[in-house]
């Protein structure tokens, strides 16, 4: 890890100057995974286990293939609620006592749902590693969903989400993603609704658990200071014995293609800014151009060189930040640009962008913003691989996105292989900038009568 981590600083040197000539080339196979086993329980469970030597830490990681997508329609949110209520108490352990062991121990211990997984994350020192997975075992085995906490994290849900509407930004996304991908399992945010949420009941959490936290739907993977013998020993008794079931499959469902430019307008009277999102439907994480696509994507909006902040932020100062984001899940998520501006010119930086994404389609791509893109996304690479919960992130996501076992060591071939010529094509195919929806989060008042000519229009309050 040494030769990734001067890699590294040299690719992070190169780019921080946005105007400098990069004149050489990122290092042909200088990505690699350390090698780790795969093990597959008799009751279905998948583990993962990679010795580093000397590391203080063992970070563990047990991926459940149940998010958001397995909510039941009125009852959006339960999948995150019932991530949050693991390690609020067990059978022989309140919540207090698993603080306390927690703390003893100076590790840590927390879960986290997204649409398509729960994750259940732990790191304590090596040599705490049998406590971390006895731990780590009880609460998502033997979680007791106790009244009092299913009740105090719902009431405490509710007042994040209403917090979270008063966030501007985080706000116009949820609804950009809401109303894009409207129909499908995708479209509510993995904390749920404020209309949903309270609705939710204890009985609904010990059922959503009962039927979707299974052994042959999870992935456990460890990175750190462990031998991996003696840690698959561990493992199996901590967790041999969890039995399997049959899970029911999701059906994510196809979002409605986007026809021509479709502006939804969600009037917020008094915002004296313009959240702006403009995109269509994307990608899958398997997808076999993603790499492709990080790089053109790194040309379009990464860094003050790249093209969307030099012209939109550096040149017109019409806003402080834009972004190119390409959101890849089990099944394709939304690709978009992201930015905000005064009302006042609204349309001004619509056009702009708009301006851009032709020229990107249309126009020559120097050997410059190749290179400089290229060394940007093996950067953003190498540090992925710095520390042991990276690393077990890395081989949750092979297993869990169904990515090739030599995805890392290939990546930085793939990075190469793209050339100015290449990335025409990459861009020609995944960088809608025809049939796309924009969403405006705004006073309509101010802006709408700025939007005439851009496509159809639709005023709304709010899309869920």
């Amino acid at each position: 890890m040494k030769r990734n981590a001067l890699i590294l600083i040299a690719l992070l040197a190169l780019s921080v100057n946005a105007q400098q000539k990069i004149d050489i080339k990122p290092p042909a196979g200088g990505i690699d995974l350390p090698a780790y086993t795969r093990t597959v329980l008799p009751n279905g469970l998948v583990v993962l286990l990679m010795e580093r030597a000397n590391d203080p830490l063992v970070h563990m990681r047990l991926t459940i293939r149940s998010g958001s997508a397995a909510d039941p329609a009125g009852k959006e949110g339960l999948a995150s609620l019932t991530g949050a209520l693991l390690t609020t108490g067990t059978a022989s352990r309140n919540a207090r006592q698993i603080a306390s062991e927690i703390d003893f121990a100076g590790g840590r211990l927390s879960a986290d749902t997204d649409r398509d997984a729960t994750t259940i994350t732990a790191e304590f020192l090596s040599r705490d590693a049998k406590k971390e997975l006895e731990l780590l075992s009880d609460v998502v085995l033997r979680p007791s969903f106790a009244k009092e906490e299913v009740d105090r994290m719902r009431t405490q849900r509710v007042a994040e989400i209403t917090a979270a509407g008063e966030n501007p930004d985080a706000f116009a996304t949820s609804q950009f993603y809401a109303a894009l991908l409207a129909g499908t399992r995708y479209a509510h945010d993995p904390q749920g609704k404020a209309t949903t949420v309270p609705s939710i009941t204890r009985d609904d959490v010990v059922a959503f658990h009962k039927s979707r936290y299974a052994p042959n739907e999870a992935v456990l993977a460890i990175a750190g200071g462990i031998q991996t013998a003696p840690m698959l020993d561990l493992v199996r008794a901590a967790f041999g014995k969890w039995e399997k079931r049959n899970v029911a499959k999701i059906d994510i469902g196809t979002p409605k293609a986007v026809e021509g430019k479709k502006v939804l307008v969600v009037d917020a009277p008094g915002m004296n800014q313009t959240q702006v999102r403009i995109g269509s439907i994307g990608i899958k994480r398997n997808d076999p151009d993603y790499v492709a696509i990080n790089v053109a994507n790194a040309v379009l909006s990464s860094g003050f060189s790249s093209r969307l902040t030099e012209e939109i932020r550096v040149n017109r100062s019409l806003t402080y930040g834009i972004r190119s984001i390409f959101s890849a899940w089990v099944n394709p998520g939304p690709q978009f640009i992201s930015t905000f501006t005064r009302n006042a010119t609204t349309r001004d930086i619509i056009d702009a962008t708009f301006g851009e994404l032709k020229k990107f389609h249309d126009g020559p791509i120097t050997e410059n913003e190749v290179t400089r893109a290229k060394n940007i996304v093996l950067a953003r690479n190498l540090l992925a691989l710095e520390s042991a919960e990276a690393l077990a992130s890395m081989m949750s996501a092979i297993e869990i996105y169904g990515l090739p076992r030599d995805y890392v060591e290939t990546l930085a071939t793939k990075v190469q292989a793209v050339t100015p010529e290449s990335i025409k094509k990459t861009i020609a195919d995944h960088f809608e900038s025809n049939n796309v929806l924009i969403l405006l989060y705004t006073t309509a008042a101010e802006t709408e009568s700025k939007l005439n000519g851009l496509g159809t229009i639709t005023k709304v309050k709010n899309v869920e």
